[in-house]
């Protein structure tokens, strides 16, 4: 995964982060970020260690009205791990997922 900080009018207003995640089941002709399917270059975190190295900015998620973002690849994929984020305390953020939904219905 990797995680991109402090990114302004990308992902809706406010300051946001990025997570994005490996694996994506499309081969879209213009896709923006070829890296998300490539499986060797992914690094392991823990959710506990996503969210304490997210946490640092939600100063700035709640000062400008931003938020945390899961992108890819396709984050679904990877929906528990989301899940286990958002458990530790990342649910108080606004969040948003940007997804193709080509994934197994048991993973929405």
């Amino acid at each position: 995964m990797i995680v991109d900080r402090l990114r302004m009018g990308t992902d809706g207003q406010g300051i946001t982060t990025l997570v994005a995640f490996y694996k994506c089941p499309l081969k879209c002709k213009y896709c923006i970020n070829h890296k998300c399917h490539f499986t060797d270059s992914n690094s392991k975190v823990s959710a506990i260690e996503l969210y304490n190295s997210i946490n640092i900015d939600q100063l700035y998620f709640f000062a400008t009205g931003g938020g945390l973002t899961f992108g890819g690849g396709e984050p679904l994929l990877q929906a528990s791990f989301i899940l286990d984020v958002l458990e530790l305390g990342a649910k108080n953020w606004h969040t948003t997922i940007e997804t193709s939904l080509n994934v197994p219905y048991d993973k929405w």
